[in-house]
């Protein structure tokens, strides 16, 4: 009979060790939060807004990855390589241009791991880095091997409007300074909140 009070405390000493989240900005009706695990180089950042659009057109902007060359910051190049489980599971390519750097691209396995029915419940999409049907690395492209997150959709105000969870850990790699990786993240990770509201307002 002491299993489930057993299990309580295993769950809470799993998080007892987690770094808490802090506030690192609130601008634009985005409130950015951050927080670095325990020996990691660069921090978790995770950035929130409650946008004026209902969740299926914020979702729509969200899975639209064929498009994210057209709708997402620096984005050059996005292909999706693979979509399985009639597209719950979805293997995706990006190749990121941003100023002063050099070129990124990555590879993630996307999961659809939605509860949603009838306009309740919530909408989530994970994802981790792929290296299965990856494609070649390039020649001056730095291949990003840390790269996790989710994006989480939850109706409000009778389901008129959605809040938006954007959460992302990842680490460019190359010779940037880990620093600067982490600013980086802090700036960019809003900067894609924003491009998604702005798509998935307009009218």
């Amino acid at each position: 009979m002491t299993f489930l009070p057993t299990l309580s405390l295993l769950v809470l000493l799993s998080g007892a060790d987690e770094a808490p989240w802090k506030q690192v900005a609130r601008d634009d009706g985005i409130s950015v939060l951050a927080r670095t695990p325990e020996g990691a180089d660069v921090s978790e950042v995770k950035a929130s807004a409650l946008v004026d659009a209902p969740a299926a057109d914020v979702w729509r902007v969200i899975r639209d990855y064929v498009n994210y060359k057209k709708t997402m910051p620096y984005t050059e190049e996005s292909r999706v390589l693979a979509t399985e489980e009639e597209g719950k599971v979805i293997t995706f390519y990006c190749l990121v241009n941003a100023p002063m750097v050099d070129k990124r691209d990555f590879v993630i396995r996307i999961l659809d791991e939605s509860d949603w029915k009838d306009g309740k419940g919530f909408m989530k999409a994970t994802w981790t880095a792929a290296t299965q049907g990856a494609p070649a690395e390039r020649e001056g492209v730095v291949r990003v091997k840390l790269n996790k997150g989710y994006w989480l959709l939850e109706p409000r105000e009778e389901g008129k409007k959605t809040f938006v969870t954007y959460y992302l850990y990842t680490n460019p790699g190359g010779s940037l300074p880990s620093w600067v990786a982490d600013k980086a993240n802090k700036s960019s990770v809003p900067d894609v909140l924003r491009a998604v509201r702005k798509y998935a307002t307009a009218r």
